[in-house]
């Protein structure tokens, strides 16, 4: 297969920290503003009009989700307001009281909706006769299928509960892990016995990713060309681990998230006030450095206690600045948070470029190599780790868009992996978006679990999951074996007899 031109713009370093080049134009996110006809949130009659009470109850229900739905796919689930979703769906505001206490349970009600009829259509589609492969086809055209005709819902439960609160994440959480056990029970009945830890994760990541972007750039009627590309890459994967890979994926911690430390070096060294009164520094480096310290306690702040407990006056104190000087800078805390998302992005995807470039033209090793110099800014950069991988998953349509396009630089650094395919195999063109979300979403589970400081040991499976598709497992096991970041990690052996 031809490799396909084109690599991410130049990487410039300025005040506002390593900046990629305009995101390109694509088809704008779908937006509520192409609703569906007017009988879809049509009035019930007034006066007497013979219908049940919970039949009143349950139609008012379902506009109000599916008004849920749309205004999230919007404008995220925060700027969501009681007010919008009645008007949107006609019914007043008494009536929602009476439904929902308030709006999160009216989102956990909307998400276990799409959750069962995903899980419903997909398992339907799956559970026939048949070899393996051509089940997941028909389930994976199931899901697009549905994605397509329910656009609004599906973004829902693909990223609409990131930002929405600790119970919409411990929802989707649940949806998750049934179905990567479904899937992994699948595969345990298959010749090889025992699947690797990581694998289904990588995979169910990769198909999320995929549908994400389609999701947000209003083309999901494409899933269903690349529904068959997505499994031909599930089934590069061979059920069985290679010896010496073995990463259990990690759990959560019982510490509470607000008692751990997100510090960094780099957080500590904006923490450092400006000389008081007089001083000859330049008027570019003050800024620079006010600007550094509020992106740094935003991060913080946010890994610290979520997006929705961010305030303009804890960022001003814990940044050592005035809310004049932040309000110079930033109009809100939203912008000072996407901001902050998109330096974070940027800096990890520029260590992983630095150490792709050192090792090339050997591509495997570069690959390697790259995924490490990312690994080690997060571990480096909690605070940055998690407001970029997991906060900012999902919170607006804007970090949707950032995201979309540093996982788009990323998948790039790939096609060279095109060329390498050896005789015979088929490497199809989904292959590095798919390999790049699900890597993406493995970092997301360690960094969601608060076990980021347990990455490094999870870097040379994931280097595997990276190059198999494109090389086959062998090699990819023997890049991944061979990686400084596994000998790194090896237990110390005692000599014998001690």
């Amino acid at each position: 297969m031809a490799m396909r031109s084109g690599r991410p713009g130049p990487l410039s370093v300025d005040a506002n920290g390593l900046q990629l080049g305009s995101p390109p134009k694509a088809a704008a996110p779908v937006r509520p503003a192409e609703r569906p006809p007017p009988e879809r949130y049509r009035r019930l009659p007034t006066g007497a009009h013979g219908m049940a009470r919970d039949e009143v109850a349950r139609d008012q229900r379902e506009r109000l989700q599916r008004a849920m739905t749309e205004l999230i796919a919007d404008r995220g689930y925060q700027a969501v307001r009681i007010l919008d979703l009645t008007q949107l769906a006609h019914v007043s505001r008494p009536t929602f009281y009476e439904l929902y206490p308030d709006k999160e349970e009216l989102l956990l009600a909307a998400y276990n909706d799409i959750a069962a009829r995903t899980a419903t259509t997909a398992l339907a589609a799956f559970d026939r006769k048949g070899p393996m492969e051509v089940r997941l086809r028909a389930a994976m055209h199931a899901f697009a299928d549905l994605a397509a005709a329910e656009p609004h819902a599906m973004s829902l439960f693909l990223i609409g509960a990131f930002g929405a609160g600790p119970k919409a994440l411990a929802r989707r959480k649940e949806a998750v892990e049934a179905l990567e056990r479904q899937i992994q029970a699948s595969r345990d009945r298959t010749p090889a016995p025992h699947a690797a830890d990581l694998t289904v994760k990588v995979i169910l990541g990769g198909i999320r990713e995929v549908a994400v972007a389609r999701l947000h750039h209003g083309t999901a009627r494409e899933l269903h060309k690349i529904g068959d590309e997505l499994i031909t890459w599930a089934f590069s994967y061979p059920a069985k681990l290679p010896p010496g890979l073995d990463a259990t994926p990690p759990g959560p911690r019982d510490e509470p998230r607000a008692e751990r430390s997100f510090s960094s070096e780099r957080a500590r060294r904006a923490q450092v006030r400006l000389p008081s009164g007089r001083h000859d520094l330049p008027r570019e480096v003050v800024e620079s450095s006010q600007r550094e310290r509020i992106l740094d306690a935003t991060a913080e702040i946010v890994a610290e206690k979520g997006l929705a407990a961010l305030t303009i006056p804890e960022i001003a104190s814990r940044a050592n600045v005035s809310h004049e000087t932040f309000y110079e800078m930033f109009k809100t805390k939203m912008d000072a948070f996407l901001s902050t998302q998109k330096v974070g992005m940027e800096l990890a995807l520029g260590r992983g470029v630095q150490a792709w470039e050192a090792h090339m033209p050997d591509w495997p090793r570069a690959i390697d190599a790259g995924l490490r110099g990312v690994v080690e800014y997060l571990v480096a950069e909690p605070a940055f780790a998690h407001l970029t991988i997991v906060d900012a998953f999902g919170a607006s349509p804007e970090t949707v868009a950032i995201r979309d396009e540093l996982l788009r630089a990323f998948a790039t650094y790939f096609e060279p992996g095109y060329t390498l395919a050896p005789a015979g195999v088929e490497v199809p063109a989904i292959t590095a978006e798919a390999v790049v979300g699900g890597c993406w979403q493995v970092l997301h589970h360690y960094i969601s679990n608060d076990r980021i400081d347990e990455l490094a040991d999870a870097a040379p499976q994931l280097t595997y999951m990276m190059l198999t598709p494109f090389l086959g497992s062998k090699l990819a096991a023997e890049t991944a074996l061979s990686s400084p970041a596994l000998r790194e990690h090896e237990p110390a052996h005692e000599p014998a007899g001690a």
